[in-house]
């Protein structure tokens, strides 16, 4: 099914979420994604609210950053606290894809935990992807000083997207200290692409 015409199919689909075959989970999820109707974004907005199998809560993250409603940030939020990590994980990779300034607090507040480092590292990679610049500071803190190696290359990375000079200087240490090429790869990466965006501002100027 590529389109969702009805609720009533969207409830059919739903069920589908709770498969235990990927590929049944992955076509619910794409079909489910080419809703655009305001009853069936409800609809599945309200499934996240209630105590939903984790598959489907899943699924419906996944939906919903697919679709791209922002009507969906404020539960997408609340799911950055459930109780299941993969649930908090596609929630956070749900509400980059949106990528509106309003889930960047509580990104922030993902990103700051000690535990959790799946999720805190996809939330690494969000916050890159909505680009605020009230990111720039923890996100240097990130690189500078986490010691999870798969959060600094997101953070560096995230650096790059966000294009701000600040920094540059922390990111040049990076590539002159460090003996992770993996992170090294990503520091030049960012470097450039920072260089671009302010060349951009500088035209655009």
């Amino acid at each position: 099914m590529d389109i969702v015409p009805s609720l009533q199919d969207a409830e059919i689909l739903v069920n589908e979420l709770e498969s235990s075959d990927l590929d049944t989970r992955s076509r619910a999820i794409n079909a489910l994604s080419t809703a655009g109707e305001a009853d069936i974004i409800n609809f599945l907005i309200s499934l996240l609210n209630k105590n939903s199998h984790r598959l489907v809560k899943e699924g419906v993250c996944k939906t919903l950053g697919k679709i791209g409603s922002k009507k969906a940030i404020g539960v997408l939020v609340k799911s950055l606290d459930n109780e299941h990590e993969s649930v908090r994980y596609q929630a956070t990779i749900a509400l980059g894809k949106i990528g509106d300034t309003n889930a960047v607090p509580p990104l922030l507040e993902v990103l700051k935990k000690k535990d959790d480092p799946l999720v805190r590292s996809e939330a690494a990679k969000a916050l890159g992807v909505i680009g605020d610049p009230s990111s720039l500071k923890l996100l240097l803190t990130m690189l500078r000083k986490d010691e999870d190696r798969f959060i600094r290359y997101h953070a560096v990375t995230s650096l790059g997207r966000i294009g701000d000079k600040k920094a540059t200087k922390d990111i040049q240490k990076i590539l002159k200290e460090s003996k992770d090429d993996r992170l090294k790869l990503r520091a030049i990466e960012a470097l450039e692409a920072i260089e671009k965006a302010n060349r951009k501002q500088i035209v655009a100027g």
